[in-house]
């Protein structure tokens, strides 16, 4: 692993996240920068006219941040990304590639010609079970968008990979049990199955935090900017508002719930005697108070929320600054310790 300090860059449709990291030991990084700042509107792709204001705004969040590095590690949109299992025979490691460029067309929405894929073996029997493979593709104006952004913005792009796959290095080490991450972002909500610290398993759903703002706002009477900071300040807390936001909310959260549980049982039906133990709650609505509880009510299973901050050396100033902030930066966390 490289000692130079890179950046992991989060492009969401509501914020851009940045932070620097440099590694400080076994399984240790130091940060040394980080940031934040709400997203140009419109999405990186569908326009061209919207790259030149996004390659402004990283270079905007790249100032403020302080980093010094320019070699950068960027996440593509989860909903953006295809991602299959695909069971095969046992075949060595050369031979995987060849025999995917044959059936890979079969597998993703877009034609093969358009796409850039990859792939990783997540299960091996060599008694003559079989293997299975997570095929990952994108399109490739998606990957020259992205690329184009940073590198406008005087970057130097090391590697893109999906927003699951950074938060299940930043989150879920490899000792953990079955694991699900669940990642409630502004648009859509992220889910992603974890074995063994690889990601085994994927889906997006279009119900996340913009709903909530929604329901608040149809039950309430509130204004979007204002059905937004009562989700954060009162959340599904009960005795707040004499439970009103908690009840306006729980439709949305149990769409969610019901996802999250078929899910699961999906990758059971797969894997017979397997089972989520733990669920790990990213994104920036993980803070929303109560969230945890109600979340685990309705799955029947533990919840926690993510906290990237485990493996990071951090002064005062920065823990201070940086508290309770985990969730919002554990995808850019996540990029920034990848191995290059």
């Amino acid at each position: 692993m490289s000692d130079l300090p890179k950046i992991g860059i989060d492009i969401g449709s509501a914020s851009i996240k940045l932070v620097e990291l440099t590694p400080a030991g076994k399984d240790k990084w130091k940060l040394t920068a980080a940031a934040s700042m709400p997203s140009y509107q419109g999405g990186v792709v569908g326009n061209m006219n919207n790259l030149a204001p996004f390659s402004a705004a990283v270079v905007k969040i790249l100032k403020e941040s302080g980093a010094r590095s320019r070699r950068v590690v960027a996440a593509l949109p989860e909903e953006q990304v295809s991602s299959h299992v695909v069971e095969m025979p046992f075949m060595k490691d050369d031979e995987v590639r060849q025999a995917l460029q044959w059936q890979v067309e079969q597998y993703i929405p877009i034609p093969a010609d358009k796409a850039v894929w990859s792939y990783q073996v997540i299960r091996k029997d060599t008694s003559g079970g079989g293997m299975e493979v997570l095929l990952v593709a994108v399109a490739k104006n998606l990957v020259s968008a992205y690329t184009q952004v940073l590198e406008q913005a005087g970057l130097d792009v090391i590697a893109l990979e999906t927003e699951l796959m950074a938060t299940s290095r930043a989150v879920v080490p490899a000792n953990y049990p079955l694991s699900m991450i669940v990642d409630i972002g502004a648009k859509s909500t992220d889910l992603g199955i974890i074995k063994n610290g690889l990601l085994v398993f994927s889906r997006t759903v279009p119900t996340a935090g913009e709903a909530f703002n929604r329901a608040i706002s149809a039950s309430l009477g509130l204004d979007p900017t204002q059905a937004e900071q009562y989700k954060k300040t009162y959340g599904f807390t009960s005795s707040q508002l004499e439970g009103k936001l908690a009840e306006a909310m729980r439709p949305v959260l149990t769409v969610i719930a019901n996802e999250v549980k078929k899910t699961s049982d999906f990758y059971v039906s797969k894997h017979p005697g397997e089972g989520v133990k733990l669920i790990t709650l990213s994104g920036g609505i993980a803070l929303v108070p109560d969230l945890v509880g109600a979340l685990s009510g309705l799955v029947g299973v533990e919840v926690a929320i993510a906290n990237p901050f485990d493996r990071l050396v951090m002064d005062a100033s920065q823990q201070k600054a940086m508290a309770g902030a985990g969730p919002f930066y554990v995808v850019s966390i996540g990029l920034a310790m990848r191995e290059i």
